[in-house]
């Protein structure tokens, strides 16, 4: 096709315009092919592509223009459409391989070929990327309506895109083609050389679509990378630069996904092409755009989102940006943008200021940067504050942070701890956790050792210091005697360089010896000879080529300097500036470890408290950062790691697994394997038992019982324990011993094989030499054995050992040798470890353990009672003369019987002796009880079992009843009390056997009612009222540890028998009320919680006296009053009453483990039903009492934390109308607040704050108070906060009617509520003004009688009193009705006559 074209081909601004011919030479489209005719001509085409002729679109441009004007998207349509790409991809192919030879050539081409071929290039440029277009629209219509098809659920998802096959890869190819074609010099093509723009638009504006549509992915970074080489042709050739930024700034506002691509895309100009204004100008377009909208819209986001990419690859390059980008956007409204601004600058002194070899103007950079993180963690958004605790705990991971910032951010997270947000205390935990592990200080930062460490090295510094004064005053002096040597040297080194200006050594001498023949020269100054030596140094040393082109002056001064330096030598002169300095930083060092390690001290005392926190997340970061700072040796994690051990017995098992993967953290990782780790653990284990507190070995024994379930304790450790424990093990300690034994109790409670395989050992170690050195031996070994049966089966399963067993017998003899010290530690566990092991491991125990009360009555009788008449005559019995207190013993009936030796005088006998006998016979009788209750009851059930299945012979009848779970004799007796009270049942056979569960349970019950005490043969029968008569006259047995005993002797025979414990209860609440004794009191508070369980019907009455303790003055009496009462509360054994409110006085306790344990308490009541819920009102009523003096701020820390808990919706409603009901019943201003500021502590939805607007009449001339005001006002910006449409309305119309309480009426004026009719509900209630005449048939204050009062008064306890469940309430309008009654009759009872 070589005749001239006389046509040229114009860029259209819109398709339709080629449709007409504006002049003659103008190319425009002459035909509109229809859709049949289009497959003909693209057949056509398709012969002329193959011809490698791209002319040929001279002739058919109109049947690839009728395609894109084809609006049908059948499937024809899209068949011819994909045809004319693909045909249009050949002859791009075609059109490249012409032009570059064209192109590369040093001529230009002719104006023939010129305009051609740029009409050619425009032609099928146009075609072929209007063709993408065409497909790209058509492809995004398909997808949308797949996407609807997937939310509709309709079928034949997957084939709506099989007609567009691969067509990501073929758009991929095509961004490929038309860089090649760009990267031809088609500025020939023009005359001048110059592109058009509109060509240059239309090429940049398919790629400018391309980056809308296509997110970057793994699978298509080469199209995006692509995008931007076309990009950058663009702007370095083809003069884009200013377009480029105008669109990508519109593609970022509108694109989500367009920030990655962008950001990479931006970076890729840079690197490539050396374009560095186009992000300048996009920068400060985006600033622009930002300061003009500030808020937390789309765009921000996105911008944000390119910014924070943008800096992450490329930090370099933002810093210069990053002052302006503070200035203008770190005070904007959006949390967006600040997080954005400050995520950048984090990312920049990660990315690029870290280096030690900074200049100062990036030093001071990175302070400016590091300043604006630090001002934020104090921002007044929680997001930003959270943001910025995260952007230091990467600096901190990432070591960038300077040292001189290290303890200021620290002090700053900790002072966050106590936010508001608890996202924010979350992240502050982080970071203080990141500090602790990546601190560049020490290992271990216990302050006691850094501070002795200190110490040490200052007293060095200061030694040093010492020196340096003597050595500057040998300095001195030695400069003085150089310049008295200086006339004398000088000329001899002239002469000696004059001689001989070139003298050369061989190097066989070694300097130092050099040095050695020097010196002493030097002494003796004999400076000639020692000149030779010197410049024979000189030269050893390997300086003589660089002496040798100095003149003679300079050669004189250099040789002059070496002499001076070895006459300090020879001087014994010694610099030690160097060494000082050195000092100097290890001091600062060191000083900076102590401060650094005070600072992260002093979070503690509130990680204590987020550890009872109500919010799970608070409890998780504490214990993780308790178990952090113990690992380093923080002070205060010693107490943290204790307080943990609480959260044992939390309901949340998230948080005991929590706790449990602390603790093996702590004691169970180590650096070794084997033997040594196995040490290592026992070691770890052994020091954390002998640091908890007594009230926490409960706890770790549960966690123990975890560990050996869980196979940490394995069966290598529990032999390194009883290695230990057996003194096997090199280096062990008696208490480390001690420690080891207490361990594999711990472990032998969960697993009882660890006791019974090594039975033998512990029983020889019982009876062994060294349990009479150590007693506690003697406990622990009993105690370890009792565990060596299984907690997990029934009693009846297992064999007791013989009472005449040798071994029995000889521990009963240890304990009557025992009994008799005086000094002895601990009798009270050795005396319950002996009677456990009778009990759970001998046949008879009841005789065992009455054969040795006998003996020690017979021992007192024979040899330990002594008269006045013969206690100085017989030295046998001296040893009572050691005891404090000596007292008449009260005489039981076998001693009445023996006037022989009370006719010799009064019987005396030392008190710790009684003492300790009442002790053994109280805790052997709960024994007893405890034995027929549990062992006797089933042991005679498993009897009458296998008794029944000898007659029936069933087998699989016997397999189930030996499966059944052991149970109590007083258990069964309550649960079949319970079934009998259901006579409507029908019996089945699970009551039928019940019968005889029944009868045994009531066998039982007669022998604790009847026998135990009353029994005249039975031996405590003869012994309680000794014990009586002990707790009746303590004026008499004067002595307190007698007295402590005999009062816990006392509880315990009371809960043998409820007859016995009812004619007795009310002497022990005198003895709870009167004595002074607080140890007594301790106990008594805890034999009421036994006694409780036992017989909760006789104790209830007394319930009272419980509650009475919470305000002793003593903390251990408040705390064990505490556990008591929640343990039983829990247990359902009390009634949760108004007396709970005294309960919820313990939360600002002084104590923080009775705060703790109380807070605890009331997050479990508040998981219980309807529990917390029913007693709000009681407690709110009682605590806002002004009579209780209650301080306003400790009301308010009380109800913040109870009123947090009450979390239904339902409740809440309930809630808000009682609350208001309480306005009008209070007179004080203080209630007024109290209430209010109950009310603003609430969370309201529509209907609650519905309810609040129902009851403004309540409370609107109570407005007036400010505080009052601020509370409601509190109520209506909280709810405002995120609040949905319908909640907004609703706050909105309380907020007008909280403002209409405040409106003043004229003085004469009627209010509109005496007045006007009623209209509205909430207006039904006529308001009484003080002062108003009463209305005609109105009561005046003076008819309303004492019946009345008493009704109103009924009225409003019931109210206090009501229950929360849903269908017990009564309808909203009858409930309504009801209030306005009562309303009404308040004011006509009080208005004035």
């Amino acid at each position: 096709m070589e005749e001239v074209q006389d046509f040229q081909f114009i860029l259209p601004f819109r398709n339709s315009d080629l449709l007409n011919s504006v002049t003659g030479d103008q190319f425009y489209v002459q035909q509109i092919y229809t859709a049949n005719e289009i497959p003909e001509q693209l057949l056509a085409c398709k012969s002329k592509v193959h011809q490698r002729d791209p002319f040929y679109i001279f002739e058919h441009f109109d049947v690839y223009f009728s395609i894109l004007e084809t609006t049908a998207n059948d499937a024809a349509a899209i068949r011819n459409l994909m045809r004319s790409f693909d045909l249009l991809y050949l002859t791009v192919d075609t059109l490249g391989e012409q032009l570059s030879p064209l192109l590369s050539g040093n001529e230009p081409p002719s104006a023939h070929d010129r305009v051609r071929y740029l009409n050619l290039t425009k032609m099928t440029l146009f075609l072929i990327i209007n063709t993408v277009k065409r497909i790209d629209i058509v492809v995004q219509q398909v997808l949308k309506e797949q996407q609807l098809n997937q939310q509709k659920k309709r079928g034949k998802q997957d084939e709506a895109l099989e007609q567009y096959p691969d067509w990501d890869v073929k758009r991929g190819r095509f961004l490929v083609q038309l860089y090649n074609v760009m990267q031809f010099e088609l500025e020939k093509l023009w005359s001048p050389p110059v592109a058009e723009e509109n060509f240059v638009t239309m090429i940049c504006d398919i790629c400018y679509r391309t980056l809308e549509l296509v997110p970057q992915r793994p699978d298509n970074r080469h199209i995006i990378e692509t995008l931007f080489y076309i990009f950058g042709i663009a702007i370095k050739r083809y003069n884009h630069a200013i377009t480029f930024p105008a669109r990508t700034l519109q593609i970022l506002r509108s694109t989500e996904h367009a920030a990655t691509t962008v950001a990479n895309g931006i970076l890729l100009l840079h690197d490539k092409y050396g374009i560095t204004t186009v992000f300048s100008i996009l920068m400060k377009d985006i600033v622009e755009g930002l300061t003009l909208d500030t808020s937390d819209t789309v765009v921000s986001r996105n911008f944000s989102n390119f910014l924070a990419e943008f800096s992450g690859i490329a930090p370099k390059l933002m810093i210069p940006h990053l002052s302006q980008l503070g200035d203008e956007l770190l005070g904007c409204e959006s949390h967006v943008l600040r997080n954005c601004v400050l995520q950048i600058m984090g990312d920049a002194v990660v990315g690029e200021l870290t280096s030690e070899e900074l200049n100062d103007e990036m030093k001071e950079a990175r302070n400016e940067f590091l300043d604006s993180l630090l001002n934020h963690v104090n921002d007044i958004s929680a997001h930003v504050r959270s943001k910025v605790m995260q952007i230091w705990h990467h600096l901190k991971e990432q070591h960038a942070i300077p040292l001189s910032f290290l303890i200021p951010v620290l002090r700053e997270a900790i002072c966050r701890l106590e936010d508001k947000s608890s996202l924010v205390r979350k992240s502050a935990i982080q970071l203080i956790k990141a500090f602790l592990e990546n601190n560049p200080y020490s290992g271990k930062l216990t302050g006691d050792q850094l501070i002795k460490k200190y110490e040490r090295e200052v007293q060095v510094m200061e030694q040093l210091n010492d020196v340096l004064i003597e050595e500057r005053k040998q300095a001195e002096k030695l400069n003085e005697e150089w310049e008295l040597v200086i006339p004398e040297l000088m000329p001899i080194i002239e002469q000696n360089l004059n001689e001989f200006p070139e003298l050369q050594f061989d190097k066989e001498e070694e300097y130092e010896e050099l040095v050695k023949k020097i010196l002493p020269l030097l002494v003796e100054k004999n400076f000639k000879d020692a000149t030779v030596l010197v410049r024979k140094a000189d030269f050893v040393l390997g300086n003589y080529e660089l002496s040798i082109h100095l003149n003679l002056a300079e050669k004189c001064v250099y040789f002059i300097s070496l002499f001076k330096t070895f006459l300090s030598m020879a001087s014994g002169y010694k610099d030690s500036s160097e060494e000082m300095q050195k000092q100097i930083k290890t001091v600062e060092f060191l000083k900076d470890s102590i401060e650094f390690s005070d600072v992260a001290t002093s979070a503690m005392p509130k990680m204590l408290e987020m550890l009872m926190s109500k919010t799970n997340t608070d409890v998780f970061e504490a214990v993780d950062l308790f178990t952090t700072g113990y690992l380093f040796g923080i002070h205060g994690t010693q107490t943290g790691m204790q307080r943990m051990l609480y959260l044992v017995w939390s309901s949340d098992k998230e948080k005991r697994d929590a706790v449990s993967n602390a603790y093996r953290r702590v004691l169970f990782t180590t650096d070794l394997t084997g033997r040594a780790h196995s040490i290592k653990v026992v070691q770890n284990l052994s020091k954390f038992l002998s640091e908890i507190e007594y009230g926490h070995y409960t706890a770790l024994t549960v966690l123990m019982g975890e560990w050996v379930a869980g196979e940490n304790v394995d069966a290598l450790i529990i032999q390194v324990l009883f290695e230990r424990f057996t003194l096997k093990l090199e280096g062990t300690t008696m208490d480390e011993s001690r420690l080891a034994l207490q361990l594999l109790i711990m472990a032998s409670q969960a697993k009882s094989t660890i006791a019974s395989a090594n039975r033998a050992i512990i029983e020889d170690i019982a009876v062994g030499e060294r349990v009479k050195q150590d007693p506690r031996i003697y406990t622990g070994c009993l105690q370890l054995l009792v565990n060596s049966i299984d907690a997990n089966n029934n009693s009846k399963y297992y064999k007791r050992y013989a009472s005449d067993a040798k071994f029995v017998q000889d521990i009963t003899s240890l304990f009557l040798a025992f009994f008799v010290h005086a000094k002895l530690p601990e009798f009270d566990a050795l005396a319950m470890s002996i009677f456990e092991y009778y009990y759970r491991m001998c046949q008879a125990p009841d005789e065992l353990a009455q054969n040795v009360v006998r003996e020690l009555l017979k021992r007192f009788n024979d040899q330990w009672l002594v008269t006045t008449a013969t206690a100085a005559d017989e030295p046998a019995f001296t040893q009572t003369t050691d005891i404090p207190y000596s007292q008449p013993m009260p005489m039981s009936q076998e001693q009445s019987q023996r006037p022989s030796q009370v006719a010799e005088g009064p019987i005396r006998m030392p008190v710790y002796l009684v003492a300790r006998f009442v002790f053994c016979v109280g805790y052997m009788t709960i024994k007893e009880m405890i034995f027929l209750d549990m062992d006797v009851y089933n042991n005679m059930k498993y009897r009458e079992e296998l008794a029944a299945l000898e007659e029936k012979k069933n087998k699989k009848d016997a397999v189930s009843a030996l499966r059944r779970q052991t149970v109590s004799a007083m258990e069964v007796r309550k649960r079949l009390s319970g079934v009998a009270a259901e006579p409507q049942q029908e019996p089945d056979d699970d009551l039928v056997g019940a019968t005889a569960e029944d009868n045994i349970a009531e066998e039982i019950n007669a022998i604790c009612e009847d026998m135990l005490l009353y029994d005249p043969n039975a031996l405590m029968s003869k012994i309680y009222p000794i014990i009586i008569d002990i707790c009746k006259r303590p004026g008499e047995y004067r002595d307190q540890q007698l007295q402590q005993s005999a009062t816990l002797t006392l509880a315990r025979l009371m809960t043998v028998s409820s007859k016995f414990c009812e004619s007795n209860m009310s002497f022990l609440m005198n003895i709870l009320n009167l004595t002074k004794n607080l140890k007594i009191k301790c106990n008594t508070v805890v034999g009421l919680s036994d006694l409780t369980f036992r017989f909760p019907n006789i104790i209830e009455p007394w319930t009272g006296h419980f509650y009475s303790q919470l305000h002793e003055e003593d903390t251990e009496l408040r705390l064990t009053a505490v556990k008591m009462l929640s343990h039983l509360i829990l247990h359902e054994m009390i009634r949760v009453k108004g007396q709970i409110a005294d309960l919820a006085l313990c939360i600002v306790d002084e104590s923080d483990e009775i705060k703790n344990i109380t807070k605890q308490f009331f997050k479990e009541i508040a998981n219980k039903a309807n529990i917390l819920y029913n007693v709000l009102p009681d407690i709110i009523s009682k605590l806002g009492d002004i009579n209780l003096h209650l301080e306003e701020e400790k009301y308010r820390t009380i109800m913040r934390y109870i009123l947090g808990l009450v979390q239904k919706d339902r409740q809440i409603e309930t809630l808000v109308e009682k609350l208001c009901l309480r306005f009008p019943l209070t007179r004080a201003e203080r209630q007024w607040r109290d209430i209010a500021y109950c009310l603003s502590l609430l969370s309201y939805n529509e209907r609650s704050l519905k309810k609040l607007i129902d009851n403004v009449q309540h409370f609107k001339d109570k407005v007036q108070v400010d505080e009052v005001y601020q509370s409601f006002k509190l109520i209506i910006s909280s709810t405002s906060k995120l609040a949905k449409p319908e909640l907004k309305t609703v706050v909105t119309e309380f907020e007008t009617r909280l403002n209409e309480c405040l409106q003043v009426t004229e003085p004469g004026a009627n209010p509109q509520s005496e007045s006007a009719p009623t209209e509205s509900r909430v207006n039904k209630t006529k308001t009484g003004r003080p002062g108003a005449k009463p209305q005609r048939g109105q009561a005046t204050g003076r008819d309303a009688g004492p019946s009345s009062r008493r009704r109103q008064n009924a009225r409003i306890k019931s109210s206090s009193e009501e229950e929360s469940s849903d269908d017990e309430e009564a309808p909203v309008a009858r409930r309504q009705a009801a209030q306005r009654k009562q309303q009404r009759r308040r004011q006509k009872a009080a208005s004035p006559e």
